[in-house]
């Protein structure tokens, strides 16, 4: 057997060394369709199978609806506390949320990103440290900090790192221990993790006082015996309570991989999909080379067989051979993909969930292995058995193999016709939707415009006099350099930084358990005038909007029509809630409208928002706020850091700048997962169409070159260049029309799984259909035209003479 084997591996490598270009054309093919199928499969075993690196992780959930959100439902430190102390189902639960640390100490000062923490974080996760210890849920007070091994790694590295006081935010706290690389929760770039009940002022803050306050997500482990389906009968149990007491949770379990993962789970699959088409488009391609060898093999098949090689004998060694073409194409396809997981983590793969652990490795290269076998089997079967019929004189004559193998290409011409369809149609509405995207008006004006993070130490700035008199200052000098147009600071900037919603109450109208949303954009004079935001009605906030006066806001666009419609919203007074001194509600009086601006993204799309003064009650939560400054004419924005940074250390060295960047480059980071699916998917679309292409030019091309003779019949009985042309265009088209007909249907069938990717675009597009139809008929055009010319230009006297 295993002389037999060897035999067969040395006529393959013989017979492919007789057909060099064969052989190249045919690995060149299979390595690029195998290597970009082993590329995005690497991206979605990194993001969506491997395990979390917890113990049980299928065990960890998190508390939220069942249903896609966008993102992760919050919960107020109180309704937390009521469903720990009463859920059996559910334990080592934890509350956490993000929060940003001025590291001080050591030069200017360092923001650092953090999370905040509740209850038994690092046991609802199992993760042990890299050095020293975690801190207990009995340390809720204590001013102790956890570092991630990338901090770690900024200090040194050292094991001297535990015991050290780091100063975050005016609070000294001691590193007790330092976590694995892996452990990268909430997000990768989490610096420190500390007790929230450790800052100071946290027992009477608003977190622990308000059950509105909702901005911790709730995360734990299933207890012993208990399951999703046990913890959701749980909890809709205690749902009467607790709604009682806030209208507006969101009660439910989900996997917590999956809610990691619920924002791009969707796009990775249809983008393996997508390049899954690309793999099998190549493997036709490679099975139309194999049937065209037919005609130069035929007598050496017909012989072997005559000589009485059974047909196993033939398929196996035939099969031999295209998996060594496919094993070839595998470790191109190896190599190739190497080269394109980098590229994908340049386009946007490394900001995915668990983006960086992108690599071709393991559990990669099986795949790949199993892809190879699976392809060198399906582009070698067929042949195989066509070519190996029993009977030497069928096997020998050419009539019937000959047809066999016509309706063969046909077949694959109309698969690959149909597979680049609904490839070329999802590139098309991926395409238009990006377009779409890209149109949008963002409602501001981001060109010429420096954008950063500014924290304030919460030790210098608990009095909310102390906020107002920075920002005041600050802005103040900013202001009165030449370099700087406008300048402000508000709560969030566009791109989904910062949110922050609040439930509101119009006066005049019934007041509900459960009001209705709208982002509240805390903001400082000048904040609206630096990004351009279009004024509609009344004025802007003004320094005039400070506390002793009318409290006032400005409301956007979508606002006014949502609580005013068909009135002049200006005068109207709302509440978000809290009552004066007199026990009235906070009413908040419309002295503008500005237009509509994206602030949770573009695809998001606008919401009702409200921007109030940060002189009248918005100074407790804007110790963070993101500062943008408008550059004078002809200067570049990016210029502005350094006037900032000077100012900025004049009034105050403490606070930290962070993420110093334009304005426009942040509108294009808010795009950049739309960007980088429809570039993978518009990539295998031209793929797609260029395969399709040389696909049905090869079948053309070689059933001109196999009825050459019957061409120069014709043409010798009066048919003219033209019935020729027609003849051979034709019948290329009727095989692509069938195509066409069977790709349409699927992609109707396949429509809705991209409902969830495109933006203001139908997963049914007649336009997208229409034009990808008619590409793909002209390409085929243009791909029969050419060996159709080929044949008409046939002398008739030499073909005849050739016989």
């Amino acid at each position: 057997m295993l002389s037999d084997i060897k035999m067969d591996l040395q006529y393959a490598l013989r017979t492919m060394r007789q057909s060099p270009v064969f052989t190249v054309a045919a690995v060149l093919v299979l390595s690029l369709g195998i290597g970009a199928t082993t590329a995005l499969f690497s991206v979605v075993d990194a993001v969506l199978l491997r395990p979390l690196p917890f113990p049980e992780p299928d065990r960890v959930v998190t508390l939220g609806a069942e249903q896609t959100q966008r993102s992760s439902p919050r919960y107020s430190l109180m309704t937390f506390d009521d469903i720990a102390r009463q859920s059996t189902q559910l334990v080592s639960l934890t509350a956490y949320t993000n929060n940003l640390f001025n590291l001080t100490g050591d030069g200017d000062a360092q923001q650092l990103r953090g999370t905040v923490v509740v209850g038994d974080f690092f046991g609802a996760f199992g993760v042990q440290p890299l050095l020293g210890r975690t801190f207990t849920p009995e340390e809720r007070s204590t001013p102790v900090v956890v570092l991630s091994y990338g901090q770690w790694q900024a200090m040194g590295g050292g094991a001297d790192v535990l015991g050290r006081s780091l100063t975050l935010g005016g609070q000294p706290y001691t590193v007790v221990g330092v976590m694995p690389p892996s452990f990268q929760v909430p997000q990768a770039t989490i610096a420190v993790w500390v007790p929230y009940d450790s800052q100071p002022g946290a027992a009477t803050s608003d977190a622990r006082t308000q059950r509105g306050f909702r901005a911790f997500i709730v995360t734990g482990r299933l207890a012993p015996g208990a399951t999703l389906q046990s913890a959701r009968q749980e909890l809709a149990r205690l749902a009467p309570a607790l709604l009682k007491e806030d209208a507006a949770l969101d009660l439910g379990v989900v996997g917590y991989a999956d809610r990691l993962t619920q924002d791009v789970r969707l796009a990775l699959w249809v983008l393996l999909g997508a390049v899954a088409l690309v793999l099998l488009l190549a493997a036709a391609n490679v099975a139309h080379l194999q049937l065209a060898r037919a005609a130069s093999r035929q007598r050496e098949l017909g012989i072997r067989v005559a000589l009485g090689a059974g047909r196993g004998r033939l398929v196996r060694q035939l099969l031999t051979e295209s998996l060594m073409l496919a094993v070839l194409g595998g470790v191109g396809g190896v190599l190739l993909a190497l080269w394109g997981t980098d590229l994908l983590l340049a386009l946007g793969a490394n900001n995915l969930p668990r983006g960086g652990d992108v690599a071709v490795q393991g559990r990669v290269l099986l795949f790949t292995l199993g892809v190879t076998l699976l392809t060198g089997v399906g582009v070698g079967l067929a042949p195989a058995l066509q070519r190996t019929q029993l009977n030497p004189g069928t096997v020998l004559g050419r009539g019937v193999a000959e047809a066999t193998r016509g309706r063969t290409h046909a077949v694959l011409v109309v698969a690959e016709v149909a597979l680049a369809l609904v490839l070329i149609t999802g590139a098309g509405l991926m395409l238009k939707s990006f377009w779409h995207l890209n149109q949008v008006d963002p409602g501001l004006d981001p060109r010429g415009v420096f954008v950063a993070r500014l924290s304030l130490s919460r030790d210098r700035y608990q009095a909310p006099e102390k906020v107002s008199a920075f920002y005041r200052d600050f802005m103040a000098r900013l202001s009165a350099r030449p370099e700087v147009a406008a300048t402000g600071v508000g709560q969030s900037l566009p791109g989904g930084y910062d949110i922050r919603r609040s439930g509101y109450w119009a006066e005049g109208t019934a007041d509900v358990s459960n009001r209705p949303d709208a982002l509240v954009n805390t903001s400082t004079p000048g904040f609206l005038e630096a990004l351009r935001v279009p004024l509609l009605a009344g004025r802007r906030l003004t320094a005039d909007d400070k506390a002793g006066t009318p409290r006032v806001m400005v409301i956007s666009q979508r606002f006014a029509r949502e609580v005013f419609p068909g009135q002049d919203p200006m005068g109207h007074r709302v509440t978000f809630g809290g009552d004066d001194e007199h026990g009235n509600p906070l009413w908040l009086t419309v002295v503008g409208v500005v237009g509509d601006v994206p602030y949770a993204g573009v695809e998001s799309g606008q919401e009702p928002t409200v921007y109030v003064p940060l002189d009248q009650g918005g100074q407790t939560l804007f110790t963070s706020g993101q500062l943008a400054v408008r550059a004078a004419p002809g200067l570049s924005p990016l210029a502005l850091e350094a006037v900032v940074r000077e100012e900025l250390r004049a009034v105050d060295s403490t606070v930290a700048l962070a993420q110093p960047t334009t304005l426009e480059e942040r509108l294009s980071a808010d795009l950049a997962r739309p960007r980088f699916r429809t570039v993978l998917l518009g990539t295998f679309g031209v793929l797609a169409l260029v395969l399709a292409a040389v696909g049905i030019y090869g079948v053309m091309s070689y059933a001109v070159a196999q009825r050459s003779h019957e061409m120069g019949v014709r043409m010798a009985l009066g048919a003219q260049r033209a019935d020729v042309l027609r003849l051979v265009v034709g019948q290329a088209l009727r095989r692509v029309a069938f195509g066409l007909a069977l790709g349409l249907s699927g992609a109707l069938a396949t429509h809705r799984v991209m409902e969830g990717l495109l933006y203001g675009v139908g997963s049914l597009d007649l336009s997208v259909l229409s034009a990808v139809a008619l590409l793909l008929l002209a390409t085929a055009w243009l791909a029969s035209w050419l060996p159709a010319r080929r044949a008409a230009s046939v002398d008739p006297a030499s073909v005849l003479r050739r016989g």
